[in-house]
């Protein structure tokens, strides 16, 4: 870096120049340097029993792999349907990675699973577990 002596220039060059540097690497947003918005995908997932299932059943093993993109990384992922989903992983740790979602059964409709990420931002992720719907009767 060049450096002017006795100019009052000289500390908004300095200044310019760090402005320039910070903007480089996508500092000082709330991004921490992400160029994409934060969120999740797919936003939402439906699980449904196979045809042939008895009616009304919400099976389990069904699963999803999520990604979480953009923000500020690490993220966490709290599981507010611990009876009814598991997950791999409470936290993924930088943007593109995934986490996957498992049913272990029972029906569930607009169950949510919330990430966060390192500035408290958070996306919700949506779970449905479907029962399978009953057989039409047969016409005669």
């Amino acid at each position: 870096m060049k450096t002017i002596k006795n100019h009052a220039g000289s500390l908004t060059l300095a200044a310019a120049m760090l402005v320039g540097v910070l903007a480089a690497c996508g500092g000082g947003g709330d991004d921490a340097g992400s160029l994409t918005a934060f969120n999740i995908q797919p936003a939402t997932v439906t699980f449904s029993a196979p045809a042939g299932t008895a009616a009304g059943v919400c099976v389990g093993g069904g699963s999803q792999d999520v990604f979480v993109y953009g923000g500020a990384a690490p993220y966490k992922v709290d599981n507010t349907l611990p009876d009814y989903v598991s997950l791999n992983k409470t936290e993924v740790g930088s943007p593109g990675e995934s986490f996957t979602l498992t049913v272990l059964g029972g029906c569930i409709t607009n169950g949510t699973i919330v990430v966060r990420d390192k500035l408290g931002r958070q996306q919700v992720f949506t779970v449905n577990n479907a029962p399978t719907a009953a057989a039409s009767a047969a016409s005669s």
